[in-house]
C-alpha cells in the first residue's frame, strides 16, 4: 500500500507539473498576463482571475488604438494574402448567449430593422464561438457591425483565444486578441487588423464577446465576422 501511495503521489505531481508547463506554452511566449482588476471586470472576468492574457501590443485598458496594427484593406481579397486563400467566419446575433442569464429574460434578439441583439437585464456580456477555422491558418481581421444611438453609453467587442492542453487535463486560459468600442452611429462598423496570429484549434477555440454598457435597445449588435487565411 505504501509503494502504491508513493507512486500515486509521484504521478499526480508529474501531472501537475506537466499541466503548469503546458499552460505556459498555450498562453504564448509573447502574451502578457492581465492583473488589473478593473480591466478584468471590463472584459467579463472575475477581478481576481489569474488566467487571462492579452496579445502582444494590445492594451486592454485603453480604447482601441489603430496605430498598433499594420494598415490594409480588410475588404480586398485579391493580392492581399498571396500565400493562401481568404475566408470568413460570421456570427449572427441569435448565436450569442449571455455569460449568465438566470432569468431567461436578459436579452432581446429582434429589434430595429432586422435581427439584432440588445441587452434588457443586468447581465452585461454575451458570448458566441467562431466555427470552421482551419488549424495552422492565421486570423487577419475582426469586423463587427452595430447600432449605437445612445450618446451616454457604448458597446465593446472582443476576441478571445480560449485554450487548454491538447492531450491532457489543465486549466483554461483566455487571451484577448482584439478589443473595439462602438461609436455613435445608426449603422456602424469597423475592421481591426490582427498581426497574423496563428490559428490553433487543437488546443483552443475562438470566442467573440460583446459588452453592453446599458440595458437599452438603443445599443444593438448586428453581426461579427472573423477573416482568416487557410494554411
Amino acid at each position: 500500500m505504501k509503494m502504491s501511495y508513493r507512486w500515486l503521489k509521484y504521478t499526480l505531481a508529474t501531472l501537475v507539473s506537466f499541466t503548469a508547463a503546458s499552460q505556459m506554452v498555450i498562453a504564448g511566449n509573447k502574451d502578457n498576463l492581465i492583473t488589473n482588476p478593473a480591466a478584468l471586470e471590463a472584459m467579463g472576468f472575475d477581478s481576481a482571475a489569474s488566467n487571462v492574457y492579452v496579445a502582444e501590443g494590445l492594451d486592454p485598458e485603453s480604447p482601441f488604438d489603430f496605430s498598433l496594427y499594420a494598415s490594409g484593406n480588410p475588404d480586398s481579397q485579391e493580392g492581399l494574402f498571396p500565400t493562401g486563400s481568404t475566408d470568413y467566419s460570421p456570427i449572427m446575433p441569435k448565436s450569442f448567449i449571455g455569460r449568465q442569464d438566470t432569468t431567461g429574460t436578459e436579452w432581446l434578439y429582434s429589434v430595429g430593422g432586422g435581427t439584432e441583439l440588445s441587452r434588457l437585464g443586468t447581465e452585461r456580456f454575451a458570448d458566441a464561438q467562431f466555427w470552421d477555422l482551419p488549424n495552422g491558418g492565421t486570423v487577419e481581421f475582426f469586423r463587427w457591425w452595430w447600432t449605437d444611438n445612445d450618446p451616454n453609453s457604448a458597446m465593446a467587442a472582443m476576441l478571445f483565444e480560449v485554450c487548454q492542453p491538447a492531450f491532457g487535463a489543465g486549466a483554461i486560459t483566455f487571451t484577448l486578441v482584439v478589443n473595439s468600442t462602438s461609436t455613435d452611429a445608426a449603422n456602424g462598423s469597423t475592421a481591426i487588423n490582427i498581426p497574423s496570429r496563428p490559428i490553433n484549434t487543437q488546443s483552443c477555440y475562438y470566442l467573440a464577446r460583446v459588452r453592453f454598457d446599458a440595458a437599452t435597445n438603443l445599443l444593438r449588435l448586428q453581426k461579427v465576422r472573423l477573416q482568416f487565411i487557410h494554411p
